[in-house]
């Protein structure tokens, strides 16, 4: 007996929740990122810790405002992985993966001005000692600048996400395309940065607008168009299952 299809869920309501949350990610980035320009971190250990305490609002608004943005971003793979799966599931699981553990190790990576600042506000109150031994990790912590385990994560979620939008039809293809090089771009400077630092960071202005470029594509595309809602069910529903 026939399946009614206009019963089945409709994947709109999911797809424009993601656009909506991934562009709530990327203001929540580009916040961040303007953020932690204005902080001054360099200097000696006593010029560093002098900044870090005077900007401690600021760092814990940043820090607030990375949170927020990694929150959506679950959201975001969730409903990612929902979408994308019945084109391969395998593809769809993989991709959710590496954003789980990117954000993860994100997580991590971000706590470090927190930290930072934790460490000052406590040298102030310890022995001279022991106030120059924490100004001295803590200079250590904010200079180190090495690979970036979370963009490789990203990079591997963004490139999955745009190979199963160049296999199905649900969004225009050439998204899927932007999302591709997105992703490899996001691999490109992150290795690039582990064999040379200072090419990494000459390297990241160029490629990486490819990814702020197909990310924002998707998130709008999905907030105001959504999915290819016959084409989805297509996937989801073979004809063969949907006859019976």
């Amino acid at each position: 007996m026939p399946s009614d299809t206009s019963t089945e869920s409709s994947p709109l309501f999911g797809a424009r929740m993601a656009g909506a949350l991934w562009l709530m990610v990327i203001l929540a980035s580009i916040a961040a990122v303007i953020g932690e320009a204005s902080l001054d971190l360099h200097g000696d250990p006593g010029t560093l810790a002098a900044n870090v305490l005077a900007s401690g609002s600021k760092i814990r608004l940043i820090f607030v405002v990375l949170f927020f943005g990694k929150i959506c971003y679950v959201g975001v793979t969730v409903l990612l992985y929902e979408l994308l799966k019945p084109v391969n599931k395998s593809v769809a699981l993989f991709g959710a993966f590496c954003g789980l553990a990117g954000l993860l190790s994100g997580t991590a990576g971000s706590i470090n001005l927190l930290t930072a600042l934790s460490l000052f506000e406590e040298a102030r109150r310890a022995t001279e000692p022991v106030a120059s031994h924490l100004r001295g990790v803590v200079a250590i912590l904010l200079g180190a600048n090495g690979f970036n385990l979370e963009d490789v994560f990203f990079g591997c979620q963004i490139f999955s996400v745009g190979y199963l939008i160049v296999r199905s039809y649900l969004v225009p293809r050439a998204i899927g395309v932007l999302l591709v090089l997105g992703g490899l771009s996001f691999l490109i400077t992150s290795f690039t940065t582990l064999v040379s630092p200072v090419l990494g960071a000459r390297l990241a202005p160029l490629i990486l607008p490819i990814v702020a470029l197909g990310e924002g594509s998707l998130a709008l595309w999905l907030l105001v168009r959504g999915v290819n809602v016959e084409q989805w069910r297509s996937t989801t529903f073979p004809a063969s299952r949907r006859s019976q």
